[in-house]
């Protein structure tokens, strides 16, 4: 988990610093026009405007040689709100320089400020840059009124007010959406590597490991066989264990490429219908019955959460075929309230369990609880866990309405 917080962390900072980048070539070809307009329009005050370009470069030179220094999220987002101010108060500044021209169509270069807030900090980055483009045109032209006695052009100041208000909306929305895209193609991408990574493995244990424990079976049989006619009892007895613990091990890890095969027929969609494939098996590998209750209609999950659901499940039966004694097993799986809930209830001998202590059975090398626990909170979830003579219930809640609108990009 930590893990992953760090990559995404960087990966961040590696953004940010990327937009920077495209800001400070921005801000170069931002004084070039500067002094075109200061050419084109003369005479404007000479003061002003190489104040205005000074600013540009002094910016540019701080974005340089700082944006590659700073090291965390926060400090990247802080550096990149600054340059954003700096940039839309040099644009009021050359926008203040034609307070006095009726038409003011300097008034456009605004609309570079708003990009820059939406592609610093999407949709509300561009809300706020247009609110503060209203409110710093609502002061100016009440100045161009009371001080230097011009008339209120209502019409130029609707059109403005509009033009800057669309543009905030529209392409605040479109840099929000494409970025929920990438974020979903991101999210497609690792599971797709996820799914690839297990095939090999999958591969590999089939190949290599399923293989050498077969003939390390057949050479246990040969040996055992051999032992009979030649060797002592204990012999033959060792060479016995040797081939059961092969064959053993062969099975478990059948059983280990099986399901992750499994994983790979069923897509994300179906995580109702990889239930009830495991629960039929479990049932015909331990013989004890289960009441099955998994609701027809269930939200798409990323292959992730299907992946740890299943392992949770199948962990959790696996203990009641070991441990519990039971004779039926109540398997429940439904959405409701924005939550996916998992219950798994056994009429089992039940056993002694505080949540706190969960972390003790690692030390008796008892990982499946613990397993669970950890597969559950790095989802999100809740696992409660209640047993007592009667039986045991494992209930699990994972909030899923943020994470499938996240995934699938959904606003």
């Amino acid at each position: 988990m930590k893990e992953q917080e760090e990559i995404r962390s960087q990966l961040r900072i590696r953004e940010i610093r990327r937009i920077e980048r495209i800001f400070v070539y921005h801000r170069w070809l931002y004084a070039v026009a500067v002094i075109l307009v200061a050419v084109l329009y003369r005479p404007l005050p000479l003061l002003p405007v190489t104040a205005i370009v000074l600013c540009l470069v002094i910016a540019n030179l701080v974005s340089w040689h700082l944006s590659p220094r700073l090291e965390t999220v926060t400090r990247q987002t802080m550096f990149s709100l600054g340059m954003l101010l700096i940039d839309a108060m040099v644009s009021w500044g050359l926008m203040i320089l034609f307070i006095r021209q009726p038409t003011a169509v300097i008034y456009a270069i605004f609309t570079l400020i708003v990009i820059e807030g939406a592609v610093r900090f999407s949709f509300i980055g561009s809300l706020v840059c247009g609110a503060f483009f209203i409110i710093g045109l609502s002061v100016a032209w009440l100045v161009r009124v009371s001080r230097f006695g011009l008339e209120f052009d209502f019409p130029a100041y609707v059109f403005w007010v509009g033009l800057i208000t669309l543009i905030s909306i529209m392409v605040g929305m479109a840099i929000r959406e494409g970025r929920k895209q990438r974020a979903y193609v991101e999210t497609l991408t690792m599971e797709r590597t996820r799914l690839l990574e297990r095939r090999r493995i999958s591969n590999e244990l089939h190949d290599t490991v399923l293989k050498s424990l077969q003939g390390l079976a057949l050479e246990a049989h040969t040996l055992s066989k051999a032992a009979e006619r030649k060797l002592p009892v204990a012999i033959e007895e060792k060479a016995h264990y040797f081939e059961e613990v092969c064959n053993s091990m062969s099975q478990e890890i059948r059983g280990v490429v099986s399901d992750i095969r499994d994983e790979e027929i069923f897509s994300a969609s179906n995580i109702g219908s990889l239930m009830r494939l495991l629960i039929e098996r479990w049932q015909t590998d331990s013989g004890i019955d289960v009441d099955s209750h998994i609701q027809s209609e269930l939200p798409t999950l990323s292959h992730k959460l299907t992946h740890d659901l299943r392992r949770i499940a199948g962990e959790a039966l696996a203990n009641v075929q070991r441990h519990s004694q039971a004779t039926k097993v109540i398997f429940s799986l439904a959405y409701q309230h924005d939550n996916l809930k998992l219950t798994i209830k056994d009429n089992g001998r039940g056993f002694d369990i505080e949540h706190e202590d969960l972390y003790n059975y690692v030390k008796a090398g008892k990982l499946g609880l613990i397993s669970m626990k950890e597969r559950v909170e790095t989802e999100g979830g809740l696992l409660t866990i209640d047993s007592n003579n009667q039986g045991t219930m494992i209930a699990v809640s994972l909030p899923l309405e943020k994470r499938v609108f996240a995934e699938s990009g959904l606003p």
